[in-house]
């Protein structure tokens, strides 16, 4: 570069060369520097064949790669023009890390085409499922805008992805294709729980037991029984026989046997199943609650964009 800035081509050539050779050490980035400017070299020379065919390896390598008329002259500037048009490649730069709101915010995927031809752009996805991105005409590069989300408007699940692109030049250059992969996760919000259905335990009885009527009964008989045992117990003759005694032994019964025909009439108790209800209403209340507030949570997922290598799931 030093040599073909001060003008000495011919010795920056001869360097360049050996760079260019597939079989050098040079990496990719450095191979197409050195077609890069093994071109621009030769076009000062006067070689413009050459200059074209260097230029060409360069651009074939990275459709990217641009001149800058600040730089470059007019007459290298023309030899790398000719070498785009005679040769057609697509390309998409690798997809930087990112984090987006698919509400607000767009992914941008910038591709390329060296010469005028049609470009279609395809972002698909796991379990298949593809999303069109542009399909249209493309010469250079050109910024598309990925909003997250599938064709049919939903959100793009976690997966891995292939952003594929097939172009066919307008120039009878022949078609090209390039693809990049990228990997998407979802950031969202710590969700709520919903409270579990009310278990027994936390419900009151709603219906008195079977065996509450005999106890009914029972206690009924009990009363009787203790009302003819007292005067007995006391000693006190004034309280037995057919008066008080009697009266109190009759009305225990009564009690007991009014008690049972109710306990087995109607078993239920209405105070306990009012404050079930309560309770249920109040759990209701709470779950949609937590339902509407995780709706908005997922409403705000954000997608995690990486680069990834490999071929998709």
């Amino acid at each position: 570069m030093k040599l073909y800035e001060d003008l000495q081509v011919e010795r920056a050539v001869a360097l360049l060369r050996p760079l260019a050779d597939p079989l050098s050490a040079a990496t990719p980035a450095q191979r197409v520097s050195a077609y890069k400017y093994m071109g621009a070299s030769l076009a000062i020379l006067g070689a413009r064949d050459s200059a074209v065919a260097a230029f060409s390896a360069a651009v074939a390598r990275d459709p990217f790669l641009d001149l800058d008329p600040q730089t470059f002259t007019a007459a290298e500037r023309e030899a790398f023009a000719q070498a785009r048009r005679q040769t057609y490649r697509v390309a998409v730069r690798p997809v930087a890390a990112a984090v987006i709101d698919p509400r607000l915010e767009r992914l941008p995927l910038v591709v390329v085409a060296t010469h005028a031809g049609a470009l279609r752009a395809e972002l698909s996805g796991p379990g298949g499922r593809a999303s069109l991105l542009y399909e249209s005409g493309v010469e250079g590069a050109r910024e598309l805008a990925w909003a997250g989300v599938l064709d049919d408007g939903r959100l793009a699940p976690p997966g891995r992805y292939e952003l594929l692109l097939r172009g066919q030049s307008a120039l009878g250059g022949g078609a090209d294709s390039a693809r990049v992969y990228l990997d998407v996760r979802h950031q969202v919000e710590p969700l709520e729980d919903t409270l579990p259905a009310l278990g027994p335990a936390q419900l009151l009885p709603e219906r008195h037991p079977r065996a509450a009527s005999t106890r009914a009964l029972a206690g009924g008989a009990a009363v009787a029984l203790a009302a003819l045992a007292i005067p007995a117990v006391v000693g006190n003759s004034h309280l037995g026989g057919g008066g008080l005694a009697v009266g109190g032994a009759a009305a225990g019964l009564a009690g007991g046997g009014l008690g049972f025909l109710v306990r087995r009439a109607h078993p239920e108790i209405p105070a306990n199943a009012a404050e079930n209800s309560r309770r249920r209403a109040d759990r209701a209340r709470h779950n949609a609650l937590v339902v509407e507030r995780n709706a908005e949570r997922r409403a705000r997922t954000r997608l995690a964009i990486a680069p990834a290598a490999g071929a998709t799931s």
